[in-house]
């Protein structure tokens, strides 16, 4: 089955553009982006939390889905994350996408959270997911004594409806796996891979997912794409896409075809209501059928 493209925007949130946030949502909103994402870095100065801004995000829009950028399991518990994103899934009308990641032990550590290996981060994760989706089951309280996390009874009530789905952000090998395992969507961005590897990557996903049984087709593809769209100067493509209009539609119709990505989440660097505004209104047209 071939996945509908999506096109969503991501949105800085400290408090100095506290205002400027609500602005690009309820923008985007009204251009009927299919997304508004937020990142979770918490220890990030002058960054607000990022649970608080997705529930006043869906106070202040109507329609567009949101989602984590991602959160890291290393701050927030499973149970307590499957509760949080099932209350958000029900006051925001069903709006709500779960991105995950293993998250910054460094940055982590600051707020009082572990200091896992990037092995055991892996291993958190993976443990994590299915506990989060076991806990949003019908039935009775989840029992469970893992590696990293131990729950006797839990229950999260009321169920998401519908279902959250759980988007992972991964790009080491293992990581990947896990992805093919487990994630609706492989979320990684720019910034922190060669473009180069990114055929690789599909394939270790796809080669997990077949050997857990799952069609590889199911799995969405989504790309964060840091980057600026321009007027004039030097076109980059890389670890940022900067350019004008068409050579961003030249681009990302290249990540489509090419590297197999059906989906993309811009996160423009300045200016952003006017850099959603263009991404929606002027490469978007070109990219849908």
């Amino acid at each position: 089955m071939t996945q509908k493209s999506l096109f969503g925007v991501a949105l800085a949130h400290t408090q100095r553009r506290f205002a400027e946030t609500i602005e690009t949502a309820q923008l985007a909103d009204e251009l009927g982006a299919d997304l508004v994402t937020l990142a979770d870095h918490p220890y990030v100065p002058n960054e607000l939390e990022t649970w608080t801004m997705l529930a006043t995000l869906a106070a202040h829009t109507e329609r567009v889905t949101l989602a984590s950028n991602v959160v890291s399991l290393q701050l927030r518990a499973p149970a307590m994350l499957a509760k949080a994103a099932a209350t958000l899934q029900f006051t925001s009308g069903g709006r709500f996408v779960l991105g995950l990641g293993s998250g910054d032990s460094g940055g982590s550590a600051t707020f009082g959270g572990p200091s896992w290996t990037p092995g055991e981060s892996v291993r958190a994760l993976e443990e994590g997911v299915g506990l989060i989706r076991r806990l949003w089951q019908p039935g009775a309280g989840v029992d469970h004594t893992g590696e990293f996390f131990t729950l006797s009874g839990t229950q999260v009530s009321p169920k998401p409806d519908p279902q959250v789905p759980i988007w992972i952000g991964s790009f080491g090998p293992k990581m990947l796996a896990v992805t093919g395992r487990h994630a609706d969507a492989w979320l990684p961005t720019n910034a922190y891979l060669n473009l180069d590897d990114v055929p690789g990557m599909q394939r270790r996903i796809d080669d997990a997912a077949v050997a857990a049984g799952r069609d590889p087709a199911q799995i969405r593809r989504v790309f964060n794409i840091f980057g600026q769209i321009t007027k004039d100067g030097e076109p980059e493509n890389g670890r940022r896409l900067t350019g004008p209009v068409d050579y961003f539609v030249e681009t990302l119709r290249d990540y489509r075809d090419r590297l197999g990505f059906d989906s993309f989440v811009f996160w423009p660097s300045a200016d952003r209501p006017e850099q959603t505004r263009l991404f929606l209104e002027e490469v978007r047209p070109e990219l849908r059928p």
